[in-house]
């Protein structure tokens, strides 16, 4: 009889030594997310981008020396994009993304943006705003931006 109540103390403790194995790999995901803080990582937002329509920013990269962002634009809809603008901050940084024919990559649109050698930069996906004329429709329409444009400034 005594053999049964050792089965059920070792059960039992065993069901605990599982519950805290569990309760210790939630907290350092936990603590691992935390530690990346609000920021998303690099490649995230670059796959977000990548995969927006109609327009989607392919890559980016911000330089100090000459204070701007380079933004590489693709048209990911079957329709011509007759004229399209980014605009951040609210419309005070403006510029003309041209024309672009379905399925093809602009060449590099320099955007001023100011930020420092080393450090990293994020513009917030509220102030990005993409207006473009598209196929046969002649009234703009605007594209919210699908993620941060975040990187390190070189």
């Amino acid at each position: 009889m005594t053999g049964r109540k050792a089965q059920g103390t070792i059960e039992y403790l065993v069901i605990i030594a599982i519950v805290v194995v569990i309760a210790l790999v939630v907290v350092g995901l936990l603590l691992q997310i935390m530690n990346q803080g609000s920021n998303v990582p690099e490649s995230s937002a670059k796959a977000a981008w990548k995969a927006s329509a109609p327009i989607a920013i392919m890559d980016w990269s911000a330089s100090a020396t000459d204070g701007n962002i380079q933004l590489v634009f693709r048209n990911n809809s079957a329709d011509t994009i007759v004229d399209a603008n980014i605009s951040i901050n609210g419309g005070t940084t403006s510029k003309s993304i041209g024309s672009i024919a379905p399925g093809s990559t602009t060449t590099a649109i320099k955007v001023p943006y100011t930020c420092t050698a080393g450090n990293k930069f994020a513009i917030v996906k509220d102030s990005v705003k993409i207006t473009y004329i598209s196929g046969a429709i002649t009234s703009a329409r605007t594209e919210s931006a699908a993620a941060d444009i975040v990187g390190t400034c070189s």
